[in-house]
Parts: C-alpha cells; sequence; structure tokens
C-alpha cells in the first residue's frame, strides 16, 4: 500500500523536483568532492608517545562540519525521508519508472543510495527503545536527527546514551550527506528524463526560485500601483478584485522613496 494515497504520480514528481532543487540549493551542496567527502566517516589517527606510560598511544581525530549547516541541510531533505509528506523517495522512484518506463535496474541503484542514508531503512527504531549495549551508526545518527534536532522523540534518544555529541554529528553530517547526493542524483535523472521527452513536467519546474541563494541586505519587490482608501474602508478579499470608488491611487506619494523627482 502506498504510504502517500491520494496523489498523483506526476503531481508528486512536480513536488519532489521543488524539494530537490530546494536541496541543492543549500551551501552543503555547493561542492559535489567536499559533500562526497563528508558523506563518508573518515579518522585521522596519529601515533604519540604517552610519556607518563612510556609506551605509544594512538590519537584518533575527525574533522566536524559547522553544526546549524548539518541542521539547516536536514531540515531541507527531511521530507524525502518522511513517509507521510508526500514526496518519499520509494513513492517518488515508483512514480519515476510508471512515468517514464523506466527498467528495474535503471531505478533501483538509485533507490539504494536512498536505503543507504536512510536512517530507518531497513528498520525504523521510533516505536522500540535501545535494548543492547551496542549502537548502530544509523541509529546514532537517527538518534541526533530525529531525537534532538528534527523531533522530540525519547524512544530515538535512548541510542545516543553515553555518546559525545560529536561522534553524534558526525554520524549524522555522513547521514545527510548521503541524503543529498542522492536527492541530487535523482534530480539529475529527472532533468534528463524530462530534455529527452521521456517525462513531461512544467518547464518553470526547474526555473522558479526556491529559496533565497543571495544574501542579500534589502529586498525592493516591484510595486505596481499603491491605492489608498479612509480608515475602516473593508480590503479585497482577493488580489483580483475591483476596487471600489473610496479607494484612490496613491502611487505618486510615493515616488520620492524611489528617487524618483517627476
Amino acid at each position: 500500500m502506498a504510504s502517500s494515497q491520494g496523489i498523483k504520480p506526476l503531481r508528486r514528481l512536480e513536488r519532489f523536483v521543488l524539494r530537490a532543487r530546494l536541496v541543492q540549493d543549500h551551501s552543503l551542496a555547493a561542492d559535489k568532492l567536499v559533500l562526497e567527502q563528508n558523506a563518508k566517516r573518515k579518522f585521522a589517527i596519529q601515533p604519540f608517545m604517552d610519556l607518563e606510560s612510556g609506551t605509544v598511544r594512538l590519537r584518533m581525530s575527525a574533522p566536524l562540519l559547522p553544526t546549524e549547516q548539518v541542521e539547516s541541510a536536514a531540515a531541507r531533505v527531511r521530507p524525502i525521508f518522511l513517509k507521510n509528506d508526500g514526496v518519499h523517495y520509494d513513492d517518488v522512484l515508483n512514480d519515476l519508472k510508471t512515468a517514464a518506463d523506466l527498467t528495474v535496474e535503471e531505478t533501483e541503484s538509485l533507490r539504494a543510495s536512498f536505503q543507504q542514508a536512510d536512517p530507518d531503512y531497513p528498520e525504523s527504531k521510533r516505536n522500540t527503545v535501545r535494548s543492547e549495549p551496542r549502537t548502530t551508526n544509523k541509529e546514532l545518527a537517527g538518534a541526533w536527527l530525529y531525537g534532538h534536532l528534527l523531533h522530540d522523540d525519547e524512544k530515538r534518544r535512548t541510542y545516543s546514551a553515553g555518546f559525545t555529541p560529536e561522534l553524534m554529528l558526525l554520524n549524522a553530517t555522513v547521514t545527510v550527506c548521503q541524503e543529498i547526493l542522492a536527492t541530487v542524483q535523482a534530480l539529475r535523472m529527472i532533468e534528463q528524463l524530462v530534455s529527452q521527452g521521456t517525462l513531461t513536467l512544467p518547464q518553470e519546474l526547474f526555473t522558479e526560485p526556491v529559496t533565497v541563494t543571495e544574501q542579500n541586505t534589502s529586498w525592493e519587490p516591484e510595486v505596481l500601483s499603491v491605492h489608498s482608501a479612509p480608515k475602516g474602508t473593508p480590503t479585497p478579499s482577493t488580489m483580483d478584485e475591483p476596487l471600489g470608488n473610496e479607494w484612490s491611487d496613491a502611487t505618486d506619494e510615493f515616488k520620492p522613496l524611489h528617487g524618483d523627482k517627476t
């Protein structure tokens, strides 16, 4: 049974494209090489002499991304891994296979990439508490993402007991980067299918802005007209509703604000 009933396949693909573009626009996805490097768990191991014991020991370290960068990326990609938001990757890939008449091989490798990143695959820990002393990397990533960040899940948090915030962040970073890579890969496949004519989606899905990508210090929207009316005049219920006689054009009153002295 589909997890998101009532959503037509092409409509789900349209929604996924917008969500995937939002993920793609995140700063963490700007450099694919950096993204791929952080999608792997890596530790630097350095031997050092312990002068107190007179033995050689090993020191381990791992680079960490800024916490807020990982958190904001997780928020953008989360709906694709949430069963109830209508753009879950399983449903999207099933719809893509049907709409574009793809083979199983063309979608399953991509599905495997999503599954590798998904903390809830193959088994979700939402409804169970930790019962064993060991915790897997996925469970630890899920504890940070869903127990501490995206949700306030007490059961999830039991899988992080005894672990440092740094180790949780490291595993969550790997998960989020893997999720971004899979999402952008799926977006590229859809773009290619559309360009080939195999899949038909509105072109504006790939061009309309989905987020603010430049750090502007101000915003200057285009103002077509400005009208005023006496205090207490009801405002129109829609943008298309005609204005009554009590409304007058007040555009000229605002021209000096834009440097127009004429």
